[in-house]
C-alpha cells in the first residue's frame, strides 16, 4: 500500500505540473478538462489510501496498548492474589503464565506460533553456546513481608508504568529498592525497573538490570522471567551467542512452559535468519 501511494504520489505532483501548460494554446478546452478529471481522480485515490494507512496505524497502536495494559494489570492481579492467601500460588501460576504469553513480540499478531512452520538446520557439531556467567553468590536474602507503607509505594510506581509514564515509573521503582532492598515486593520491583527500560528501548541498562534480578533474587518468582527479558534485551543489541545461550537455559530451565514457548519463538527466528 505504501509503494501505491508513493506512486499515486508522484503520479498527483506531475498532474500538479501539468496545470502549469494547461493555458497553452496547443491545448483545447476538452482536453484540459480531461487532465483536470484525472488529477482530480488520482487526488481522490491518494486521500483514501492515506487514510487507510493511517486507520491501520491508530489500530496497530491500540492493539499494542490494550496489550501492554493487559500485561501489567496481571502483575497487579498477582500482587493482590499474594496478599490474600498464600494457599493461592496454583492461581499465581495461573496469571503469570497469561502474562508471559502477552510478551509476544508485535510482529507475530496474527501468525500464531503454531501455524508457523518450523525449519531446523542440520546439526553443526562445530556449534558451542556460550554459557552465561552464573549469578553472583551473594548468601541467601531474607524479604520481609511488605508493611503497608511498602505497599502504598509499590503500587504508585506500578500505576506510573502501567499509565505509561516510563520515567516516573523508573524513578519510583528505583526509589523503592533503594529504600526497601529487603522487601517482598523488591524481586517484582526490580523486575519492572528493568521492564521501563526494556520498553523505552534501552536495552543495554534493561539488560544489566535483569541481570541484577536473577544475581539478587535467584529463586523469586521472577527469575525465570528476568531470564526471558535477558534473552530478548541480548536479542535486540544483537549480541547473538549470549541471547542463544540465555533462552536456552530457559528451555532447559522451564520446560513445558509459556515461559520455555517464547524463548523457543525467539531462538526460531534467530535460527531462520541464519544467526546460529
Amino acid at each position: 500500500m505504501n509503494a501505491r501511494l508513493k506512486q499515486l504520489s508522484i503520479g498527483a505532483a506531475t498532474g500538479v505540473a501539468a496545470l502549469v501548460f494547461l493555458g497553452s494554446p496547443s491545448e483545447s478546452p476538452a482536453q484540459d478538462t480531461e487532465t483536470i478529471y484525472q488529477l482530480q481522480a488520482l487526488l481522490e485515490e491518494v486521500r483514501e489510501l492515506r487514510g487507510q494507512v493511517e486507520a491501520q496505524q491508530v489500530e496497530i497502536e491500540n492493539l499494542r496498548r490494550r496489550q501492554r495494559d493487559q500485561y501489567l494489570d496481571l502483575d497487579q492481579r498477582l500482587q493482590s492474589i499474594g496478599r490474600q492467601a498464600a494457599s493461592a500460588e496454583p492461581a499465581e501460576e495461573a496469571v503469570v503464565a497469561e502474562a508471559d504469553a502477552m510478551t509476544e513480540p508485535a510482529t507475530e499478531v496474527g501468525q500464531p506460533i503454531e501455524d508457523r512452520p518450523e525449519v531446523r538446520p542440520a546439526i553443526n557439531t562445530q556449534a558451542e553456546i556460550i554459557t552465561l556467567a552464573p549469578p553472583a553468590s551473594g548468601g541467601e536474602r531474607t524479604l520481609e513481608q511488605a508493611t503497608e507503607q511498602e505497599q502504598a509505594a509499590y503500587d504508585q510506581a506500578f500505576r506510573a508504568l502501567r499509565e505509561a509514564r516510563y520515567g516516573d515509573a523508573a524513578t519510583q521503582f528505583n526509589a523503592f529498592v533503594d529504600r526497601y532492598p529487603n522487601s517482598s515486593y523488591a524481586p517484582n520491583a526490580y523486575y519492572w525497573l528493568a521492564e521501563t527500560y526494556y520498553v523505552t528501548r534501552d536495552f543495554e541498562t534493561a539488560r544489566s538490570l535483569f541481570t541484577n534480578v536473577l544475581e539478587r533474587f535467584p529463586d523469586s518468582s521472577k527469575a525465570g522471567d528476568a531470564l526471558l527479558k535477558l534473552g530478548f534485551s541480548y536479542f535486540e543489541l544483537q549480541q547473538w551467542p549470549e541471547a542463544r545461550s540465555a533462552l536456552e537455559q530457559v528451555r532447559s530451565q522451564y520446560p513445558d512452559t509459556t515461559l520455555s514457548r517464547l524463548a523457543e519463538s525467539r531462538l526460531r527466528d534467530m535460527r531462520l535468519s541464519g544467526r546460529f
